[in-house]
């Protein structure tokens, strides 16, 4: 028997309010696939806890195991040589296997844009990744140009049968916003033929809204266009009775009210060194994720280095809206360091990467200059989700078990996975 098609849609930046809108408000289309899927669809509730950041919660749902598993614990990808503030694009960092792998092991054609943890090459050997492949990769350091970039982090199949065509015709692709290059993609590619799985993200409306605001014409005019992406990408795919849609909005965003550098703290210590106002080397290292911070350190290090950082990041601690906690679950984080703890900030605290800025900065001071709007770890998040075997009643759960109880609708298991899928609301506290 013919397995039904899944579609899994995140939209960055979108949040319960903003579907509550379009489903009811001057943006909705009745009688559409999107209108069907916002009113019809079930609501699969996400706790707060576990990753807030898009790439980490996304990659986590593919997998259906926790950021500790996956390789992808942060929004920025962990390579500390080299901090240009790279994202999570590459499949090499992935250390479980996910859905796409999963339903391409059985045969089915699967399709990943602007996806997470899928572009070929990058810094680890990559997996064989989705059929149809573009991840969007911001990464210009290690490529010629936008093109070169583009060409080889994408899949063969999508360079011929996509992005070929663009570039003989004299496309400019840093004149392209991606989610309308997303979408017109997923319109050509579901015109072409049967895709078994596709895993599609928009991001416009989670940059606008960060970098400018909620409340912002610029994040108003992104929320249209996000909008017109999403309505594109569901009525190409279509669907039946026999098939699959799951909406992934992200955690929502509040309005950024302190800035948090806590690697200046540890330069002041000597544990790590600058090249002007850039990072050099480190024996501890705050990395960032949105509004935490994980205290990486070197692997072989004296405990006298540990404690030190400890001391330096309590300094930072003892402002009120933010907390040191220790971690005994983070040996072996990354291939040479391990995390020890972690700064938890409130809602609208945004850790950030430098070790030279002011250590706090608060988000009125009149010279603040870094982005509007961060997630909100505290808060819930609602996925959509319709088709045979997903939940019917309300359902709660982690990132992780959204993605095994997705595995499961789709007959495919998850090796990889350390979750049990979405409970019962009632159960969940059990």
């Amino acid at each position: 028997m013919v397995q039904g098609r899944a579609l899994v849609i995140a939209v960055d930046g979108l949040d319960d309010l903003d579907v509550a809108s379009i489903a009811g408000g001057p943006l909705r289309t009745p009688g559409t696939p999107v209108d069907a899927l916002l009113v019809g669809a079930n609501p699969l509730r996400v706790r707060p806890g576990g990753p807030s950041e898009p790439a980490p919660a996304l990659v986590s749902v593919m997998s259906g195991a926790s950021v500790g598993h996956t390789g992808v614990a942060t929004e920025l990808a962990m390579h500390p040589s080299e901090p240009t503030g790279a994202g999570v694009w590459y499949a090499g960092d992935l250390r479980t296997p996910t859905l796409l792998d999963q339903v391409g092991a059985r045969g089915g054609v699967t399709c990943a844009l602007q996806w997470p943890a899928t572009a070929r090459g990058g810094p680890a050997t990559a997996r064989a990744g989705a059929d149809l492949c573009l991840p969007l990769v911001e990464d210009l350091r290690r490529y010629r140009d936008r093109w070169s970039m583009v060409e080889q982090t994408s899949s063969a199949r999508m360079v011929t049968e996509h992005l070929r065509a663009r570039r003989e015709a004299g496309v400019q692709l840093s004149q392209v916003e991606p989610d309308e290059l997303v979408a017109q993609i997923a319109e050509e590619a579901y015109t072409a033929g049967r895709i078994d799985l596709a895993a599609v993200r928009l991001t416009g409306l989670g940059r606008a809204r960060r970098l400018e605001g909620r409340s912002s014409s610029a994040a108003d005019r992104s929320l249209a266009a996000t909008v017109s992406a999403l309505g594109r990408v569901v009525t190409a795919f279509g669907p039946t009775d026999a098939d699959h849609v799951v909406l992934l909005p992200g955690r929502p965003l509040v309005p950024v009210e302190l800035l948090v550098h806590p690697n200046t703290m540890l330069a002041r210590r000597g544990l790590v060194s600058t090249d002007g106002p850039r990072l050099a080397d480190f024996r501890a290292l705050v990395w960032p994720d949105g509004p935490r911070g994980a205290l990486h350190v070197r692997r072989g290090e004296p405990d006298t280095v540990r404690d030190a950082a400890m001391e330096a990041l309590a300094e930072v601690a003892a402002h009120c809206r933010l907390r040191l906690r220790r971690v005994d679950d983070g040996i072996g984080a990354t291939d040479r360091t391990d995390v020890i703890a972690v700064l938890d900030g409130a809602p609208g605290t945004l850790f950030g990467l430098s070790p030279t800025y002011r250590p706090l900065v608060e988000g009125d001071d009149p010279y603040y200059a870094g982005p509007r709007a961060v997630s909100d770890p505290d808060a819930w998040s609602t996925a959509l989700g319709q088709g045979d075997g997903l939940p019917s009643g309300a359902v709660e759960g982690a990132w992780a078990d959204l993605g095994v109880t997705l595995a499961g609708a789709l007959d495919v298991t998850l090796p990889g996975a350390t979750a049990a899928g979405m409970c019962p609301a009632a159960l969940a506290g059990a």
